[in-house]
């Protein structure tokens, strides 16, 4: 494996951080009802400065039954990266695509481990395309 120190160019994440984390869950939740909605949002800003690149990406995640949100989370990572040499890339375009789904994984294992402890069972979030989201 080659060493980042040894790469011309390119980005590397230097912090990443949990900046907000909120879970509601009602006493009774449906389980294997084919009615209940789950509905999500992912939401993805950048801001470029110089060749530091700072991602703030949140996921919204609820399941509906009748109409009642049965359980809801937020969770808010930002991640910061920093572009050295001369990586050939748009800085605004890598936080949009690249950045997000680097910090996409670390969301769904929050929102996997919140579920777990609520006794939801295992919320796993499929993985996303942040390509198509440009």
């Amino acid at each position: 494996m080659e060493n980042i120190n040894q790469l011309e160019s390119g980005f590397k994440i230097t912090n990443l951080i949990l900046m907000e984390c909120n879970f509601k869950r009602e006493a009774n939740v449906t389980f294997n009802n084919p009615d209940t909605k789950q509905e999500l949002n992912v939401d993805v800003n950048v801001n470029v400065s110089g060749n530091i690149i700072v991602v703030s990406e949140q996921v919204d995640f609820k399941q509906i039954f009748n109409e009642i949100v049965e359980f809801s989370a937020s969770i808010k990572m930002v991640g910061v990266f920093e572009k050295f040499g001369e990586a050939a890339s748009d800085l605004e375009e890598f936080g949009q695509v690249n950045g997000a789904a680097i910090i996409f994984p670390y969301i769904r294992e929050q929102l996997t481990n919140i579920s777990s402890k609520a006794g939801l069972g295992l919320i796993i979030l499929p993985p996303a395309n942040f390509t198509k989201k440009k």
